[in-house]
């Protein structure tokens, strides 16, 4: 009997890597560039789109860290390069900033200004909102940004290292 070697333990650790890096990826592309303008465009009010898009922000920055805890695990002792683990923690520190430290001073702006559709463009609670909102697209621009190198750049710092049975 000849023993496969897709399905060997290195094999399958390089795939759950390379899932891991593109989930990440996805999860920071597709709610904010994809699904959070289709909310704006089609539903009644800004203050709605804004309350389903932070919900889907805050389930999607929940798995992202979730995924780079999956990504950390599968590359500990594993030889995954300096650099791989520098823009593994840059994207951590980037999404735990937006989910644990923007996102409440969003959520509290938003309960003390009401609907932000009833405030005038240039009210101050509203560019306050603009200004924090701004910081966050910032923040996730450059978390999509290194994720892309994290997915380009691939599993491992070693040479040769693929699946070997």
């Amino acid at each position: 009997m000849v023993k496969c070697p897709c399905f060997s333990l290195a094999c399958l650790r390089v795939g759950a890597v390379r899932l891991s890096l593109a989930l990440i990826l996805a999860l920071l592309v597709v709610p904010g560039y994809v699904v959070a303008p289709v909310l704006f465009a089609n539903l009644d009010t800004h203050a709605q789109a804004g309350r389903v898009a932070g919900i889907l922000f805050h389930i999607s920055n929940r798995g992202i860290l979730i995924l780079l805890l999956a990504v950390a695990f599968f590359w500990w002792k594993r030889g995954a390069g300096r650099w791989r683990w520098i823009m593994l923690a840059v994207v951590a520190c980037l999404v735990g900033v937006n989910e644990f430290l923007l996102s409440p001073v969003m959520e509290h702006l938003k309960s003390a200004m009401g609907s932000i559709d009833a405030l005038p463009p240039n009210d101050p609670q509203r560019t306050g909102f603009g200004m924090w909102h701004g910081m966050s697209e910032i923040l996730y621009l450059l978390a999509g940004l290194v994720s892309v190198l994290l997915v380009a750049l691939g599993w491992s710092g070693r040479r040769g290292e693929h699946c070997k049975p």
